[in-house]
């Protein structure tokens, strides 16, 4: 089932695909999703976009918690930025904080290659109790 998770994320978010983000782990309750930071993705301060790492985040807790198969949509979400940085592979890690029957929490971090923090993100979402796939 993960690995149908998995391609209906690759296949289906257009946004994504764009954005240059890639899979790289999908368990149940957890991704991670890694990106090479090229020049488009910085702001006028030399410096990734806040919404790029926004969208980073947002995609990573989009298949973590759509990983039981039950479509889930984000209801809020925050992010707190911690360190700037203008290029290098990041990677984004979400993991499931709770699991409730209509709503669930989730804690994503994103990291440089040299594992420093850039950014945490939380997020929750709705269980719509449909299959996502």
């Amino acid at each position: 089932m993960l690995n149908k998770i998995k391609s209906f994320f690759e296949e289906k978010d257009r946004f994504a695909k764009l954005l240059g983000f890639t899979i790289v782990d999908i368990q149940e309750g957890y991704a991670k999703v890694e990106v090479q930071v090229k020049d488009e993705h910085l702001n006028g301060a030399d410096v990734i976009h806040g919404g790029f790492l926004f969208s980073l985040a947002d995609y990573t807790f989009a298949i973590a918690s759509n990983t039981k198969n039950n479509l889930s949509l984000a209801i809020n979400a925050n992010i707190m930025f911690h360190r700037a940085i203008s290029g290098g592979k990041i990677y984004a890690i979400a993991k499931e904080i709770k699991d409730g029957k209509n709503v669930a929490s989730y804690e994503i971090n994103i990291y440089d290659e040299k594992k420093n923090i850039l950014a945490t993100f939380t997020g929750t979402v709705f269980r719509k109790g449909v299959k996502l796939v």
